[in-house]
C-alpha cells in the first residue's frame, strides 16, 4: 500500500539577518501514513517536527528537496488535495464567546459544508451535551477535542495532530488517545506529531523518530522497539548493595534503580526463580519482582544516542540512518487559522 505522504531530501533553512542560518531540516527521506494506522512522528522539542508538518502542508516553503501528499507537490499543488487533509498545529484557537456549535457552524458554512456535519463532528469527540457551551468554558483538553472536530469537517483521509495531548491532564492525555483510535479505526490515516512518547507508544502502528533535523529510525512500532534492548527484571530488596553482591556470587549481574531498595537484574525474565533463589541461598529475601517491558522511550533514548546502545545485534530490518545536525529553532508563528490547510474548517 502506498504511503500518502512522501519526502525526498527534504531541507528547511531559516535566514537570519544576523548570525549563522539554522538548519532546522536537513535532508529528511520519509514516506508516513497508512489508511486506518496511526503513524507517531516523534522527537524532542525543537527537532523539526513542527517544521517538517509545515512544509508537507504547504505553510511554508521548503529549502530544498521535495515533499508530496495524495502525490500532489505540497509546494505548487496541495490545493488539489487541501480536502482530503484535516491538521492541528500546535495551539488550538477559536472564537472564545462563541459556542462549540457556532464556531464550527461558522466553519462549516465557510467551507460550503451542510450543518448535518456539524453534529457529526461533534458527535465524534464526545461534545454534542456541551456543544452551547462557550470556547472560553472548555478545559484544554475539551478545546483540544473540538479542534480535532473542526479539523474532520470535511472528513479527510488524512488527519494530521501537532502535539495533540500537550498541557493536557491525565484524564485529558486518556481521552485523546482513544479518540485518536477512534478515528484510525474508521479507516483515516493519523499522523501524530509529539515528544510523549509513552503516550503515542499505546496508540502509534508505525514511528518516525527525528532528532535535530534528521532521521533517526523509521519503521513498523515492534521493530523501533528492538532497539530498546531486552525486556528486563526489577527486585525490590531490603539491602540492595548486599543483594548485588549476593547475585554477582552466583554469576547473576544486578544494578541499582533511581529507587531506593530497587536493582535491576541482567536476567532472562523466564529465570526469575534464579534470582530468587541465589538471593534466598544467600539470607536475602524480596518484596517484590516484576519484569518490566522494553519501552519505545527507551529505543529512542539508545537510537539519539541519549543513552547506551542495547547490547547486542540491532533488531532485524533495514539499517537505521542514524545522524545529528543543528538544533531546530523555535517555531516561527503563522498568521490565520492553521488547520485545514487550503479550506476553511481550520483551527489553530
Amino acid at each position: 500500500m502506498a504511503a500518502i505522504v512522501e519526502m525526498h531530501e527534504l531541507r528547511k533553512v531559516y535566514v537570519r539577518r544576523r548570525g549563522e542560518d539554522v538548519v532546522a531540516v536537513e535532508g529528511l527521506d520519509l514516506e508516513l501514513g497508512r489508511p486506518g494506522t496511526v503513524h507517531g512522528f516523534l522527537g524532542p522539542n525543537g527537532s523539526g517536527k513542527t517544521t517538517t508538518i509545515r512544509c508537507l502542508l504547504g505553510l511554508i516553503q521548503p529549502t530544498g528537496g521535495q515533499v508530496s501528499v495524495f502525490g500532489a507537490d505540497s509546494t505548487r499543488r496541495f490545493h488539489e488535495v487541501s480536502a482530503r487533509v484535516g491538521a492541528i498545529v500546535e495551539n488550538p484557537k477559536m472564537f472564545p464567546n462563541f459556542s462549540a456549535r457556532r464556531n464550527l457552524a461558522l466553519l462549516a458554512r465557510i467551507a460550503g459544508i451542510g450543518p448535518a456535519e456539524v453534529d457529526r463532528v461533534l458527535d465524534i469527540v464526545g461534545l454534542r451535551d456541551r456543544a452551547r457551551d462557550t470556547f472560553a468554558s472548555y478545559s484544554l483538553g475539551m478545546k483540544q477535542r473540538l479542534a480535532i472536530a473542526g479539523a474532520l469537517l470535511k472528513d479527510p483521509d488524512l488527519l494530521i495532530l501537532d502535539e495533540p495531548a500537550n498541557g493536557l491532564d491525565p484524564a485529558g492525555i486518556a481521552e485523546m488517545r482513544g479518540l485518536i483510535a477512534q478515528i484510525a479505526g474508521e479507516g483515516k490515516a493519523v499522523l501524530v506529531s509529539s515528544h510523549q512518547l509513552a503516550e503515542v507508544e499505546q496508540v502509534c502502528d508505525d514511528v518516525t523518530i527525528i532528532s535535530r533535523g534528521r532521521l533517526i529510525e523509521t519503521g513498523p512500532l515492534q521493530y523501533i522497539r528492538g532497539f530498546a534492548g531486552s525486556d528486563s527484571v526489577v527486585a525490590a530488596v531490603g539491602d540492595r548493595d548486599a543483594a548485588i553482591l549476593a547475585l554477582a556470587d552466583a554469576g547473576i549481574t544486578a544494578r541499582p534503580r533511581s529507587v531506593v531498595n530497587e536493582i535491576t537484574v541482567e536476567i532472562d525474565p523466564v529465570r526469575t526463580s534464579d534470582v530468587t533463589r541465589a538471593l534466598a541461598e544467600r539470607g536475602h529475601y524480596l518484596s517484590g519482582l516484576r519484569t518490566e517491558s522494553a519501552t519505545l522511550e527507551a529505543a529512542f533514548l539508545n537510537l539519539t544516542g541519549e543513552a547506551p546502545p542495547p547490547p547486542g545485534p540491532p533488531p532485524p530490518g533495514p539499517p537505521p540512518p542514524g545522524a545529528t545536525g543543528p538544533a531546530d529553532p523555535p517555531a516561527a508563528e503563522v498568521p490565520g487559522p492553521v488547520a485545514q490547510p487550503g479550506g476553511p474548517g481550520a483551527v489553530r
